[in-house]
């Protein structure tokens, strides 16, 4: 799947283009903060009390560098794609009400995951190209996996014993709103901020013992970077 998105994306950008005198393509590089705004049902499985059973998931925030690269098609939109690189790692910290063995976990971290999430965008412009400001708004499809899944030591004491942590891969709209400051002909600087409809299933398998709990996240994600056109 991420094979297939590159390639859609990478054909998007390399597109033949009618408005010739408006072809450019951006590379912007710069940083990124994410703040998952994760929402999880309670875990599921063998030997835990039924729902509710208060025993949840909470997903902290990460920051990581952050790239770009687009093409416009005209002088008011462009095609995008955005990925984070290094992929940031998250960290799940146990949530609990009961019960009193698991409240013990609470706020300590369970597992850490690697996510990876290219987002290609169609952007709409606002303003002429020579404008020293240009606000922005793009809609998009996003392509979250999870990769390097980890229980730490503490979520395996709560599993009772070595945990094999699996996350489904995740597809969803997803939109931006922007606003860039022109340098000079070759040189801006961006801000955006974006979200996305991503959701997982985690699966916790101890000693062949499975336990589930689906996450939604609604990320928002503001990234600030330096743009070169060429």
């Amino acid at each position: 799947m991420k094979k297939m998105l590159s390639l859609v994306g990478a054909t998007m950008l390399l597109a033949p283009c009618s408005a010739v005198m408006a072809q450019q393509y951006f590379v912007r590089v710069g940083g990124a903060h994410i703040s998952p705004h994760s929402t999880a049902s309670d875990v599921a499985g063998p030997m835990l009390p039924p729902p509710p059973s208060g025993i949840g998931l909470e997903v902290q925030s990460a920051s990581t560098l952050y790239f770009t690269v687009a093409r416009s098609i005209n002088d008011n939109l462009e095609v995008e794609l955005r990925r984070a690189t290094p992929h940031p790692r998250f960290d799940r910290q146990a949530l609990a009400a009961l019960p009193a063995h698991v409240l013990a976990y609470q706020g300590q971290v369970l597992a850490r995951v690697r996510q990876i999430a290219p987002t290609v965008f169609l952007n709409y412009k606002f303003g002429e190209p020579t404008s020293r400001w240009r606000p922005s708004v793009g809609l998009g499809i996003n392509y979250t996996n999870f990769d390097k899944r980890t229980s730490t030591a503490a979520g395996n004491a709560l599993n009772g014993g070595p945990t094999h942590i699996s996350m489904s891969d995740s597809w969803g709209l997803a939109a931006q709103v922007g606003l860039s400051y022109r340098i000079d002909e070759r040189w801006s600087i961006q801000g955006a901020l974006m979200t996305a409809r991503v959701k997982s299933r985690l699966t916790a398998t101890t000693a062949g013992v499975p336990r589930t709990m689906d996450i939604r996240f609604r990320p928002a994600v503001f990234t600030l970077t330096a743009g070169y056109a060429f």
